[in-house]
């Protein structure tokens, strides 16, 4: 393995086990990062990726643009958390390896989101690979050939610009923030102006009517508010009043209500709306204690 990565690896690691917010056991975490660590090894192709991801998300960081927190299948991966490429734990969050390894796949389309400049800041890394192994097919869709590997010859990466993310370039210095008692309580009052995703007057009365607890409840009902399933937040609403509200929907984030068909839960992809209220949250963090909360 590329030693350079092994040691990013084992640093991040060790800070991961001495954060306040590490969600296991020393163990556990080992444990995950071993069983994705047997993956990449598997199949050369897969570190060309990881390093590949590792290296896009560094030099637009170093230009000051924000990398989203976690897109679609990329925070189920805990090697890419600690490389830096997401900001989503998926061991805090319980995000299934499985989900990831099913995605990640040759000839699959990989999502990357960043802000404003990420296109010219990627044209500029896959510049310096052979011009006959990347090909940009149409503005932010490149078609890549790995030499290495069997089963990753060739990717598809879409990076995509999304200009809301400009904002939040505090978060080039301070990371994510978590969900605090008062930013909560500013959801509950659907005082979200700024918070993406959370800013209609829809969901703002979903807010105040659902009275949201935690993390998973913000993230349920970033997932309700899309077009075919906004009509079922009646019937979650009520289950919550009447206490049928149960540990199921807490630990899939919404997931029984998302459009995939699937009768395994753990293979729907919670990880893009955690990431997306994360980005909500980071909105509100500063006017957490700037209101006047009731």
């Amino acid at each position: 393995m590329n030693k350079k990565l092994l040691q990013t690896l084992n640093s991040a690691l060790e800070r991961t086990k001495t954060t306040h917010y590490a969600p296991a056991t020393i163990d556990a975490l080992q444990a995950r990062l071993s069983e994705e660590l047997d993956w990449l090894d598997a199949c050369p192709g897969r570190e060309c990726l990881i390093l590949l991801l590792q290296e896009l998300a560094a030099k637009m960081r170093s230009a000051r643009i924000v990398v989203s927190p976690g897109y679609s299948f990329l925070p189920d991966s805990y090697l890419l958390f600690l490389t830096g490429v997401t900001k989503v734990n998926p061991v805090e969050w319980d995000l299934p390896f499985s989900r990831f390894t099913k995605s990640v796949h040759d000839g699959a389309e990989i999502p990357f989101e960043a802000g404003s400049g990420c296109l010219e800041v990627a044209r500029k890394v896959l510049s310096g690979r052979d011009s006959e192994l990347v090909i940009e097919t149409e503005p932010g869709l490149f078609e890549i050939t790995f030499l290495d590997g069997t089963e990753l010859q060739n990717i598809k990466l879409r990076i995509t610009t999304y200009a809301a993310l400009d904002q939040f370039g505090r978060t080039l210095k301070d990371g994510w923030h978590p969900l605090d008692e008062a930013t909560l309580r500013l959801f509950r009052r659907g005082a979200t102006d700024g918070a993406i995703f959370f800013e209609s007057d829809k969901i703002r009365e979903w807010l105040f009517d659902f009275d949201p607890e935690s993390m998973s409840d913000l993230v349920l009902l970033n997932a309700l508010y899309w077009p075919g399933r906004i009509g079922l937040f009646p019937e979650i609403l009520r289950r919550k009043q009447c206490g049928d509200y149960g540990k199921e929907h807490r630990d899939t984030y919404g997931v029984p209500v998302y459009q995939e068909q699937t009768s395994d839960p753990s293979l729907a992809p919670k990880g893009h709306f955690i990431g997306r209220t994360m980005m909500a949250v980071e909105a509100l963090w500063p006017y957490r204690n700037k209101t006047k909360l009731k």
